[in-house]
């Protein structure tokens, strides 16, 4: 029999803003710990919060595994990595004292508007080991700042959003992202002609992909279900789309390096799509066990529970352009709020956009009026792709963009 030992501490520290003005700030300090027990046909699984008596989980854990619950993959074993990655303000004084002369400079910049939610520091310690030689221990740290946006005299809940979330506390990048939302806000753009129009999302924005998550998952696509199933090895999209399952830190990923079976990928990528060629689903053990498909390492799941397939956070690859090389001399309509929209079983993609702006490659121009954008997947991540810029918007961390030809509509 195998004993698995996985924990995780997870601190953090955040910043309640309500109408530009910081109302709270509160402290969470969680430790979960489980054991894992496998016998080659079953495993058994306890868990318990804070500290506590491991011997005592080990025995729920035995009681666990005599209830047969099938788990027929073998562990992890024979691997160790350790890593650790920090980032700034973790310490409460320092995050509350850069909110506030955030906060002042927008209350002076933008008195038109009123902002509000949270800023937010936090730590993600985790370590799995067993008695195969198994030992991986990753403590990572990231920021995030996030402010919805306001107009006084609207009576809409929220008019604009602005944020990012790093590892570097990019004050002067944030400030100005901001203040560029809002003054474009204030230009309204009356009318825009309809017809197809290079379309501007935030890379991590999955209001353009969110049908990849479903096409890709493991499960579906091995039971015949995905729009993708059967595909593999097939061109399926342009050259310029490689897509990857991410664990790796630099993509802004900062849960751990591996995943919740200890599966660790060469630079914590693996490629579902490279150069426009279906690799792989994404998958856990069992279902690349269960379908003849490649591990990827994507299992999910509760920590005190059996893993399971999760979801993957997915990356686009940038291309070698910026934005504005992207757009060879165009402007963009850039998506900011587009709710409401979905794909259809066969591929098709239909979304409102409640908020857009023109985008001229370097800087939002003005506010365009509500419309709608249309087009089908295999055009998406076909013919109609320009690809991801190289380049972060404005300096903001992990703030690519991702450029596609749409049809665009008034509604």
């Amino acid at each position: 029999m195998t004993k698995e030992r996985l924990v995780v501490h997870y601190t953090e520290s955040a910043v309640k803003i309500v109408q530009t003005r910081v109302t709270s700030v509160r402290k969470k300090d969680i430790l979960r710990t489980s054991i894992r027990l496998y016998d080659g046909k079953s495993m058994g699984v306890a868990g318990a919060f804070g500290n506590c008596d491991e011997r005592e989980l080990i025995k729920k854990a035995r009681e666990s595994l005599e209830l047969g619950i099938p788990y027929a993959c073998e562990p992890c074993k024979e691997l160790k990595r350790e890593e650790q990655h920090e980032s700034d303000l973790q310490n409460e004084a320092e995050l509350l004292e850069a909110a506030e002369d955030i906060l002042e400079r927008l209350r002076r910049d933008q008195p038109q508007f009123s902002f509000s939610h949270l800023f937010k520091s936090a730590r993600v310690e985790s370590f799995l080991e067993n008695d195969l030689g198994l030992d991986l221990r990753s403590s990572r740290e990231s920021l995030s700042m996030e402010l919805v946006i306001k107009d006084k005299q609207s009576s809409n809940i929220i008019d604009a959003m602005t944020g990012y979330e790093g590892r570097e506390f990019r004050k002067d990048s944030f400030v100005g992202l901001t203040n560029m939302i809002c003054d474009a806000y204030k230009n309204q753009l009356h009318d825009i002609e309809e017809g197809v129009y290079p379309v501007a999302f935030m890379s991590g924005d999955m209001t353009y992909y969110k049908k990849l998550y479903e096409s890709l998952n493991g499960m579906l696509f091995g039971s015949g279900g995905s729009l993708l199933s059967g595909k593999v090895g097939e061109k399926i999209f342009s050259d310029s789309v490689t897509l990857l399952q991410t664990r790796n830190v630099d993509d802004g990923f900062f849960e751990p390096f591996f995943d919740l079976e200890g599966t660790v990928n060469q630079l914590d990528r693996f490629a579902l799509i490279e150069s426009g060629v279906l690799k792989s689903p994404y998958t856990d053990k069992k279902t690349a066990t269960t379908f003849n498909l490649p591990h990827t390492g994507s299992a999910g799941g509760e920590y005190d529970g059996l893993p399971e397939l999760g979801i993957p956070k997915l990356k686009f690859a940038e291309s070698q352009e910026t934005a504005k090389q992207l757009l060879k001399g165009q402007k963009a309509i850039f998506i900011l709020i587009a709710s409401g929209g979905d794909f259809t079983q066969d591929g098709r993609f239909a979304t409102p956009v409640q908020l857009a702006f023109l985008f001229d490659g370097d800087r939002f121009v003005g506010r365009l009026p509500e419309l709608s954008l249309s087009s089908h997947m295999y055009d998406m991540f076909g013919k109609d792709f320009r690809g991801v810029s190289n380049d972060d918007f404005l300096g903001a961390e992990n703030s690519k963009m991702t450029i596609i030809d749409m049809k665009v509509s008034k509604l």
